[in-house]
């Protein structure tokens, strides 16, 4: 996915993130579209996809939120790269690879915001972030990751470079 592409498609995903499911809530937490889209991209792509598309997801979640800027940055960044490395490969077929890393890749994301927090001087209670916050989001975005994983490749195929420089 070309920059002209995934720049707004991550923009888009981190207003609707941040403005749009902020207050929604499923099953008691809500999906981080954000995270997702730089997970599946990796698993398409790999680690250096996963891990530029989570940097610039994560400055546009960090500019819209109202943390410490960088949090979101270095922990998409880090998502994205863990998710399309080589070792997710012996996973098994993409599907289940998706699945182990969208919910996996949530909480590894959510321990690496709640560590970073609790340098910064947040409170921080563990316990009720992964019961109320970072198992719920696993779950909604294992659940999620086909649909995302459907559209992206749809996107990476219309966008693929056509012979003669041509992009459909």
């Amino acid at each position: 996915m070309g920059l002209s592409f995934g720049i707004p498609l991550m923009l888009i995903a981190a207003v609707l993130q941040s403005v749009w499911l902020e207050d929604t809530r499923i099953l008691g937490g809500r999906p981080d579209l954000v995270l997702l889209l730089a997970v599946t991209w990796a698993i398409i792509q790999g680690a250096n996809a996963g891990a530029t598309w989570g940097f610039v997801g994560g400055i546009f979640c960090d500019l819209l939120s109202g943390g410490s800027f960088g949090m979101w940055t270095l922990t998409l960044t880090t998502v994205g790269f863990i998710a399309g490395h080589p070792w997710v490969q012996a996973l098994g077929p993409t599907v289940i690879r998706l699945a182990l890393m969208s919910a996996l890749g949530t909480l590894i994301g959510h321990a690496l915001l709640l560590a970073l927090m609790a340098l910064l001087g947040y409170p921080v209670d563990v316990g009720r972030a992964v019961q109320t916050v970072a198992g719920p989001a696993a779950l909604l975005n294992l659940l999620l990751s086909p649909f995302v994983f459907t559209v992206l490749v749809w996107i990476h195929r219309r966008t693929q470079q056509q012979p003669g420089g041509i992009t459909l």
